[in-house]
This record gives structure tokens, C-alpha cells and sequence, in this order.
């Protein structure tokens, strides 16, 4: 299954500055699959303080896992997505 999660944070919680937390996010990142979790995409808005990924996973306990170390480094907005194509495929056939 395909998510879509935005993380937003604030200006005084922004990881551009903070070494530690810079490092621990982009470790996270790297070692998802470790989790269950295939990362497709990370982008970044850096004016915005958001971060987007499209990850894809088996489970909602392995994305919760793989979010679990930056938890606390804001909030998190996730959404079950699909493929445009798939999703167009399965419209057509209803």
C-alpha cells in the first residue's frame, strides 16, 4: 500500500539547524526498509517547514515502526494513495 505523509513543523523545531536531528531524520530515511518500508520520494519545502514522502508498505504497524524514531519532530499528515493509473483502472471497472 502506497502513503502520501506530509510532516509539518515550526521555524523553532527546524532540523536545518540542528545537527543531531538533521542526521537522525536522514538516518531514519535511509534505513526504512529495515522497517518494512519502501521509500519512493522524499521532498522538501524548506521556506514552508514540510517534508513529503511517498513511502509504500505491507502494514500500518511497519509505517508506524519507521516513523517512530522522528515522531516527535512534528506533526504528520498520512494518506492511503494509489497510482493515478491504478485508480483510474479500478473507476472504470465499477
Amino acid at each position: 500500500m502506497l502513503f502520501h505523509i506530509t510532516h509539518t513543523h515550526g521555524y523553532t523545531t527546524c532540523m536545518a539547524h540542528d545537527e543531531e536531528g538533521k542526521t537522525k531524520f536522514s538516518q531514519t530515511i535511509a534505513t526504512a526498509e529495515e522497517s518494512g518500508v519502501k521509500v519512493h520520494g522524499v521532498y522538501a519545502d524548506p521556506p514552508g517547514h514540510q517534508i513529503f514522502m511517498v513511502v509504500e508498505t505491507d502494514t500500518m504497524e511497519q509505517l508506524v515502526k519507521f516513523l517512530d524514531p522522528i515522531i516527535d519532530f512534528g506533526d504528520y499528515d498520512i494518506r492511503p494513495v494509489l497510482n493515478f493509473s491504478t485508480a483510474m483502472a479500478t473507476l472504470s471497472n465499477s
